[in-house]
């Protein structure tokens, strides 16, 4: 929605991050992979730190407070190394 991401599934409620963030842990981690090709072996993703709470839907909603990217919008690899964007999302 342009500030949160909301986790649901068909069982949400019986996920260890759904069950921690009802028992008071706020503080929430998600990573997000994939590979963009394989040949040549190309992958992506992001990893992001926030806080979370439980939406009136019983979703999830995570307010980003850190985040990294690798390969989302540029070369995964340079100089041997993955290249990361960092963003402190305020």
């Amino acid at each position: 929605d342009g500030g949160y991401i909301q986790i649901s599934g068909m069982n949400n409620r019986a996920t260890r991050k759904y069950k921690n963030v009802a028992q008071g842990n706020s503080q929430v981690a998600l990573a997000i992979d994939d590979l963009a090709s394989v040949d040549p072996w190309s992958p992506r993703g992001i990893k992001i730190y926030g806080t979370a709470e439980i939406a009136e839907d019983g979703s999830l909603r995570i307010k980003p407070t850190i985040s990294w990217s690798w390969n989302v919008e540029g070369p995964a690899i340079a100089d041997g190394k993955f290249v990361t964007k960092k963003i402190i999302h305020k």
